[in-house]
Formats: structure tokens, C-alpha cells, sequence
């Protein structure tokens, strides 16, 4: 691949030159898949930023995006870009107050968002956002509640003949590097969110970082599902692609991807923890009620897998059995990922070491990588020829990586950010001689290996001085088949307490088996036998630890967190203040207890 452009716009029109006629951005349109060619799609970047130009947008100006994936958020993007203007992506999920701070902290010019329910959520709060000057929407159905809004709103069809702009080649080619492309704002588990500036450049170094190590082509075909306003979707799934000239096809929603799947047939699939937990799962359950004989044909491939995995060697039996088990098992697990993935990359979380391996003892690799917003964000990434289960993998080349003496991941590179927006305090805090201060805890193995082994904020510190790091915890607890999330308190306190949410179905089955009378699920868990059955199950899982990092008291709870209740962010992590502060009452009485 040539030598990658100065800026991010200068990236798809090196891409639109190169292959103009090549279909992408594919988007579902009367049930059916539409695509864009990569001419048409510079030809409405160029009408839109020749719109913002007229409207007066300028360099350094920002733009908020607030939409799904769409074809148009590339469009939208690509456009500021072009002027030299930055966007600011909002979740959608948000609520109208969180939409609200981050408009009015970014100090958005403009906004485009999708549809009718998002344009409520804006209207409602138009008022205390003054430097908004104007609005895009990408669905005409928004136009027809233009009253309900006092600055000017334009919908995108009508903007796509937008006569180009004389300056705007000019304009383009003077987008320096060092510009800002983008302020992202982290989902904030421990405090008010913070906008995070990222450069032209920040994104090309690991965009091309990124090609180089994971081997990718214009042949890749991606289905675009995780959030575009997330950091890893943002550069993996949308700069990366737009660099190698790929086919970009984006889902209908999150509920659809399995069809999307089936349909779009990706070559690759960027995921996040939950969405391979959820695969597995459903793999396991069509087992489980299969027949005795393809359970056991199941069972007899994943051994063959993993034999295969760590390297054992095999008897002529296990050779001659490998090519039914491909056809019988591997294959047809593969056609469900759309028959022609070639690997995977997990990101946003910590993947299951376990989930890992079932994968791969299946035949499909996947890539578990690690970085923030703040990285743009790859730091680390296992791949095809350098890979160890449990761990994040080595370093991209040009990225350091160290350990600092307390523990907490450092890390030097171009991809680091230039800062967090109007925030000089907490800038300072973050990157110390030119290193970034990431707040997670880790070590580096002999062959530079990347181990996380949790946040430094999240890190407990009993009232005895005794410090745990409550992830690892977590996480196994949750591998448990009746568990679904657990959360560890106990800051300051005698001992370590717990929230765990159980799994509905399995556990609601045991009561069945025990014949354990109840009304409803909340009843159920109110039932003593439920209680020694799941304490039973924590202790048995937490032998090993000391006894200082055990759970001493629990509560089950009847439903899990969620990102309506502002528990969870939009990547889906706990906020733990938020919950400590929701369930403080039930926390303290188990302290009272204990005295």
C-alpha cells in the first residue's frame, strides 16, 4: 500500500481515485442491500462540505454526529474532515441531559443526526445548547417537525447536488496532520466523561499499524455493527476500510446481525466480549438439546480442536476423523459467521481466555487486542504469527509499552492523543514525559506479552490494607453457567461484598428439578435453598483465593444493569458509583451485620 496521506480526507480520495467504481457502504433499502460506489460516495463528501462552507463552517469548527451507522455518518465525517472542521460522535443510547453536556462541553456548531426519536431527544434541550447553529438530518421524516426547532435544520437529500465548492480542493489539501479530526467523549465509569482529542495523524499511524499487522485487503468485507461513536469501530471498521478500499456493509441494528451475518458474509468480524459470549451460548444450547450422538460428535471435534491448539500430537485415528469433524462440525460453524471469516479481533473489554480457545477449537481465530480512546486506539494485539491465549498480545510496531512501579500500563507512541478538550488538569495527569498513563493495571511476560489485570480506580482497598483488584474476580464468577454479571465492593471496609445478578433460565430449570415452590422469579430468589445453592457455587469458585479477597455477603439481584438506568455505559461497563450509590442501603447492612 502507498505511503498513507497527511490527513483522513485525502484518504478517501485517494481511495475514490483508485477504485471509483468498486460498490461499498452497503445499507439496507426495501429489505434489500444497496451500495454506494466509492465515486459516488466522495461526490456527497464534497456537496456536504461545500454546504458547510457556505453556512460559514470553518477550520476547527465541530460538528456532532448523532446517528446509528449509516452510510451517512461516513459521508458526514469525511465532510467536516474535508474543511478541517472536527466531529464529535454522541451515542445514541444517550439521554437528552448526556446529549446536552457533550454539545455543550464540545461547544457543537452543528449537528447531524438520523431520525425522529433523536431529533426529540434535541429539540427538547435546543436552548441550553447556544452555539449550535444548525442541524442535518439524514431522514426526511425529521424535516416534517422542523417547527418544533428554532435553528435552521436541512435534510441530506436535498444537500447531495450541492454545487463543489471553489476552495474546497485547496481547503482539503491544506488539512494539516496535527489537526484535530475528532473529540470523543469516554463513557466515564468513574466520573463526568471527557472529551478526548485525536488528530489526523493519531488515526493514520494506527490505521496503518493496524494493516500491516492484522494483513487485511481491499478483498476484506466488513458488517459494520459495533457503535461508529466507539474508537475501535471507528478506526478498524471505518478509517481502516475506507484505507484498504473495502466493502463496508452497515446492520440494520444489533437484533439483526445474525441475519447480517448470513447475508453480508464478512470476511472479518470486529467484536466485542458479549457478542462472542452470546455466539458461544447459543452454539452450546443447540447442542445441549441436539441428539446424543451429535453431542458427542461435538465433543469429539472440539477435542480434536484443542488437541490441535496446544499441540499434541495425534494418532492416526484423530487424522483420519479430521476431515468428517471439519465437514460435520467446523464447517457448519463457520456458515453460521457467514462461511468465509477468516478471523475475528475482540476489543472494548476483557475477553474470556475460555471463549478464546472454544473458538479456535472450532476453527476461527479470534484476535483479542487492547487500547482506549486515547490511543486511537490499538496499543496491543495478539495476531497470526505472535498469539497466547489470556492475553492481549505484543505491541503494534513503533508503540512502547511499559509497566510503571506501581503496576499501571504506560504507553509512547504517535497514536497517543493530544489531550483531553478544556481540561489542562486532567491532561497533565494523564501524560508525563511524553507517556500515557492508561489507569489499567497489567504486567509483560519474557516474550512481551501483554497481561490486564484491572483499573487502578477500581482497585479495593479493604480497611485492613489489603488491595484487590476486582475484575479478575468478577470475571471469573461470571463464567459460572448461572451467573450472568457480578460486582465487587468493599472499599475501606472489613471485607469484600458482592452483587450478582443471576441467569433467569438455568436457575429458574435447577428450582424446577428441586421442585422448589415459588410465584415468580423475585420470590424464587428470595427462597433459602436458591441462596445456599448460588453461595454454594461462589465458595466453591473462590477456593483458591485468600481469604481476605473472598466474598463474605452477597445479594442476588432479580434483573441486571442497564444503560436506561445509567448503570452501564454505552459500551456496557459498570458504573460502580452509580450502582454502589443504588444499592448503598443494601451494602451497608451487610457491614452492620458483620459487627
Amino acid at each position: 500500500m502507498n505511503t498513507p496521506p497527511q490527513n483522513l480526507a485525502l484518504l478517501l480520495q485517494e481511495t475514490s481515485f483508485r477504485t471509483p467504481t468498486k460498490k461499498t457502504l452497503f445499507h439496507k433499502e426495501n429489505q434489500k442491500y444497496q451500495g454506494l460506489g466509492w465515486d459516488q460516495v466522495q461526490r456527497r463528501v464534497n456537496a456536504l462540505a461545500s454546504f458547510f462552507l457556505k453556512q460559514g463552517v470553518k477550520t476547527g469548527d465541530r460538528i456532532g454526529i448523532l446517528s446509528e451507522n449509516r452510510p451517512e455518518w461516513l459521508i458526514t465525517d469525511f465532510a467536516a474532515l474535508s474543511i478541517g472542521a472536527s466531529t464529535v460522535p454522541i451515542y445514541t443510547t444517550l439521554s437528552a441531559s448526556e446529549i446536552q453536556y457533550i454539545l455543550v462541553d464540545s461547544a457543537c456548531e452543528w449537528l447531524a443526526l438520523s431520525n425522529k426519536a433523536l431529533f426529540q431527544k434535541v429539540s427538547s434541550i435546543q436552548r441550553q445548547v447556544p452555539s449550535l447553529r444548525g442541524m442535518i438530518a439524514f431522514e426526511s421524516s425529521v424535516l416534517l417537525d422542523r417547527r418544533e426547532i428554532e435553528i435552521p435544520i436541512f435534510g441530506t437529500s436535498d444537500l447531495w447536488n450541492t454545487p463543489t465548492h471553489e476552495d474546497l480542493d485547496r481547503i482539503r489539501k491544506n488539512v494539516g496532520s496535527s489537526e484535530l479530526a475528532s473529540i470523543i467523549y469516554t463513557s466515564g465509569t468513574t466520573g463526568t466523561p471527557k472529551g478526548v482529542m485525536l488528530t489526523h495523524s493519531n488515526f493514520i499511524q494506527n490505521v496503518v499499524l493496524s494493516e500491516e499487522t492484522l494483513k487485511m485487503s481491499s478483498a476484506d468485507v466488513h458488517l459494520s455493527f459495533l457503535p461508529l461513536c466507539h474508537v475501535f469501530e471507528r478506526m478498524a471498521g471505518h478509517y481502516l476500510m475506507v484505507r484498504l478500499g473495502a466493502t463496508i456493509a452497515y446492520a440494520e441494528n444489533l437484533d439483526t446481525v445474525p441475519q447480517n451475518i448470513s447475508e453480508i458474509r464478512p470476511t472479518f468480524i470486529l467484536g466485542v466480549p458479549r457478542f462472542f459470549e452470546k455466539i458461544q451460548t447459543r452454539v452450546m444450547d443447540k447442542v445441549r438439546s441436539a441428539s446424543p450422538f451429535r453431542q458427542g460428535l461435538f465433543a469429539y471435534a472440539r477435542e480434536l480442536g484443542r488437541r490441535k491448539r496446544v499441540g499434541e500430537k495425534t494418532g492416526w485415528m484423530a487424522k483420519l476423523s479430521t476431515p468428517l469433524a471439519e465437514i460435520l462440525v467446523y464447517h457448519k460453524f463457520k456458515k453460521g459467521l457467514g462461511g468465509r471469516l477468516r478471523f475475528c479481533v475482540s476489543g472494548g473489554a476483557p475477553l474470556s481466555k475460555e471463549i478464546g480457545e472454544f473458538f479456535c477449537d472450532l476453527g476461527v481465530m479470534i484476535y483479542e487486542g487492547y487500547g482506549l480512546t486515547e490511543t486511537a486506539p490499538v496499543i496491543t494485539v495478539n495476531r497470526h504469527d505472535r498469539h497466547r491465549f489470556g492475553s492481549v498480545g505484543i505491541p503494534l510496531r513503533t508503540v512502547e509499552v511499559k509497566i510503571s512501579e506501581d503496576g499501571e500500563i504506560i504507553t509512547r507512541s504517535a497514536c497517543v492523543m493530544k489531550g483531553y478538550f478544556r481540561k489542562p488538569v486532567e491532561t497533565a495527569q494523564a501524560l508525563k514525559d511524553g507517556w500515557f498513563y492508561t489507569g489499567d493495571l497489567g504486567h509483560l511476560d519474557s516474550e512481551g506479552f501483554l497481561f490486564i489485570t484491572g483499573r487502578k480506580k477500581e482497585l479495593i482497598v479493604t480497611s485492613g490494607g489489603k488491595k484487590i483488584t476486582p475484575r479478575p474476580i468478577e470475571v471469573l464468577l461470571e463464567k459460572d453457567p448461572y451467573i450472568l454479571r457480578c460486582v465487587l465492593f468493599g472499599e475501606g471496609k472489613k471485607c469484600i461484598t458482592a452483587l450478582i445478578v443471576p441467569k433467569e433460565a438455568p436457575l429458574a430449570e435447577w428450582a424446577l428439578e428441586q421442585k422448589i415452590e415459588h410465584r415468580d422469579y423475585q420470590d424464587l430468589l428470595h427462597n433459602p435453598k436458591i441462596f445456599q445453592f448460588m453461595d454454594g457455587r461462589v465458595q466453591e469458585l473462590m477456593k483458591d483465593f485468600a481469604p481476605y479477597e473472598r466474598i463474605k455477603f452477597f445479594a442476588l439481584l432479580d434483573k441486571d444493569f442497564s444503560q436506561a438506568s445509567g448503570e452501564l455505559t454505552p459500551t456496557l461497563k459498570v458504573k460502580r458509583e452509580v450502582v454502589q450509590n443504588r444499592y448503598k442501603d443494601l451494602l451497608q447492612s451487610f457491614y452492620a451485620a458483620e459487627r
